[in-house]
Parts: structure tokens; C-alpha cells; sequence
């Protein structure tokens, strides 16, 4: 009778030790499973993104460091869980230092590039020329609803730089409608009792376009005038 009580609990105790080591090995598995899984986003995402930044027409300067290089870790690691799935705890190499720790890197160093990259490209897109021209021409009552569209417009299209968006795409069609919007306001700054030479050489001079042959007399009366003339600097090219 003793016996058989041993036995059955030395039975029961084998049962338990193994259920123990089941237990203990698949959290090991699930342990794993949660560092791929987070590791595996990451780097698809990124792939996605320089994607469609490369799509849209905007440059990343981003090359991943060894990537064919962790590209046959990959490959090893699958090979030996195929054969093997203990090896996923037991495996060819440290699969946190010199595995996941350094694919999360790469995740982290190319959504840095391409932030970069869509705010360069932004940057300019938004280059529309001197602002101290503008707060000069917004003394003038004919040019104030114009100045104050163009401002406007210039705040919207330096907005677009602080995220990169989901769709650069349909984020850069935006940019070149403001664009539009911008070159149309520009337009607007004509009056009927402002000689056209002045209109002319103050919209080139705000696009960093003028020549000092359109500086004429009557250019610089009209400036004077108006208290104008430093809000305009001589530049070479």
C-alpha cells in the first residue's frame, strides 16, 4: 500500500516537473515570438515608408548598416527552428545583442532619414523668398490682403515639414496646390495707382529675382516715398 502511494506520487511528481519545463519553455517561446513579432513591424514599416517617399519623388539618405548581414542571421535562424525548434531557445547566435537589438536600430536610424528627408524636402518647397519684404509691403493698404494670404499660405506649407505623413503623395499634390495658391496671391499685388515697374521689381525682389537694371528712378521714388527702401538688400549671384 505504501508502495503504491509512492509510486503514485512519484508519478505525480514527474507529471508536475514536466508540465513545469512545458510551461517554462513555452513562455521562453512566447517571449520570442513577442521580440520578432515587434522587430518584424518595425522593419516592414520603414521598408513601406522609404517606399513611398522614394514614389513620391523625395530622396532618403539611408542605407542600412550590414543589412545582407542580418539578412543571413534571418535566414540561419529560420533553417535551425525548421530543423530544430528548441534552437529558438538555444540559438546560433545572441539573438537580442546581435539579432533584435540591432534590427530595432535600424528601424530607429531609418524613420530618423526619412523625417529628415520629407522635412528637407518640405524645407524647400517653402523657400519663398525674404519675409522682411513682406512685413514691408503689408505698410502698404493696397498690398494687405495680399500679404496676408501669402503669409498664410507660407505657414500652411512650412506645416507640412513637422510629420511625415501616411500618404507623401497625396501630402506633396497639397503642397503643389498651396504652391499654386502662393504663386496666384503673388499675382495679386498690383493697384492701379502703383506704377507697374514698382509691382515688378518688389514681386522679383521677393523671389530673389530682381536685377539692379529694374532698380530705376521711379522705383526708387516710389520706395522713398513710402519709407520702403531698407526693406530691400543688394545681393550678388
Amino acid at each position: 500500500m505504501l508502495l503504491d502511494r509512492a509510486a503514485l506520487l512519484a508519478t505525480k511528481i514527474n507529471t508536475f516537473q514536466k508540465l513545469k519545463n512545458t510551461k517554462e519553455e513555452s513562455e521562453q517561446f512566447a517571449t520570442r515570438a513577442t521580440q520578432f513579432a515587434q522587430v518584424s513591424m518595425l522593419v516592414s514599416r520603414l521598408r513601406e515608408t522609404l517606399a513611398v517617399l522614394a514614389e513620391a519623388g523625395v530622396p532618403v539618405d539611408f542605407e542600412p548598416s550590414d543589412g545582407a548581414g542580418y539578412a543571413d542571421k534571418a535566414r540561419i535562424l529560420r533553417e535551425a527552428i525548421k530543423a530544430d525548434p528548441a534552437k529558438l531557445n538555444d540559438p546560433p547566435f545572441d539573438l537580442k545583442h546581435a539579432f533584435t537589438d540591432r534590427l530595432n536600430h535600424i528601424a530607429s536610424a531609418g524613420d530618423k532619414a526619412a523625417n529628415v528627408a520629407w522635412k528637407t524636402y518640405v524645407e524647400k518647397r517653402a523657400a519663398f523668398g525674404a519675409d522682411d519684404v513682406l512685413s514691408a509691403l503689408a505698410q502698404v493698404p493696397q498690398f494687405k490682403a495680399s500679404v496676408a494670404r501669402i503669409r498664410q499660405i507660407r505657414s500652411d506649407v512650412k506645416a507640412f515639414g513637422a510629420n511625415l505623413p501616411v500618404s507623401p503623395k497625396d501630402a506633396i499634390a497639397k503642397l503643389d496646390a498651396l504652391i499654386t495658391q502662393h504663386e496666384a496671391a503673388w499675382s495679386a499685388l498690383a493697384a492701379s495707382d502703383i506704377p507697374s515697374s514698382v509691382v515688378e521689381f518688389i514681386r522679383a525682389a521677393a523671389n530673389n529675382d530682381a536685377l539692379l537694371s529694374s532698380y530705376t528712378s521711379e522705383v526708387q521714388t516710389w520706395l522713398e516715398s513710402r519709407n520702403l527702401v531698407g526693406a530691400f538688400r543688394i545681393k550678388l549671384r
